[in-house]
């Protein structure tokens, strides 16, 4: 994936780009943008992007330099930090005047299940839903007044009770 943070905060990423033949991009037409990316894989490839960033085809030269710098000094050029530090108190300055809570503890970017109780059961009463054979229930209607009116006149309903008798 070639993709770094552009100097406005944008994103480069494969498989956001068009899915044209770009032989100067370095890209594969497979790496571009297709129906099948959903929310999840674009936010992978973001996760993937931040976790490694590839330095090597940076969309924002100075930033790749000035990681690289931060990374082999091991977080003794504070260059960088202090740029990524920066941002990240405009962005909290930010998502608050949006209403945006922004986690600030690894238990807050945790989500606990909720778990149901041991004892509850389903209700399954509504689950099964005969509405949609209408036609059919009014046919069972007119059978069983046909038979009953049957029997009151001393009649045979015709039905075999399977004990032999008829």
């Amino acid at each position: 994936m070639d993709a770094t943070s552009e100097q406005n905060g944008d994103l480069c990423i494969s498989i956001l780009h068009p899915p044209i033949d770009d032989p100067q991009s370095g890209e594969m037409p497979c790496e571009r943008w297709n129906p099948t990316q959903n929310v999840r894989t674009i936010l992978l490839s973001v996760i993937s992007l931040l976790n490694e960033p590839n330095t090597s085809s940076p969309a924002n030269v100075d930033a790749s330099v000035m990681y690289r710098r931060w990374r082999d000094s091991k977080g003794c050029d504070k260059e960088y930090e202090n740029i990524i530090r920066k941002q990240v108190s405009g962005g909290r300055i930010e998502a608050d005047k949006d209403g945006v809570k922004i986690p600030m503890t690894l238990e807050d970017y945790c989500i606990k299940a909720k778990t149901r109780p041991a004892d509850t059961s389903m209700d399954m009463t509504d689950f099964y839903v005969d509405d949609y054979d209408l036609d059919d229930d009014d046919d069972e209607d007119e059978e069983e007044e046909g038979e009953e009116g049957a029997e009151e006149e001393g009649g045979d309903s015709g039905d075999d009770s399977g004990n032999g008798e008829l």
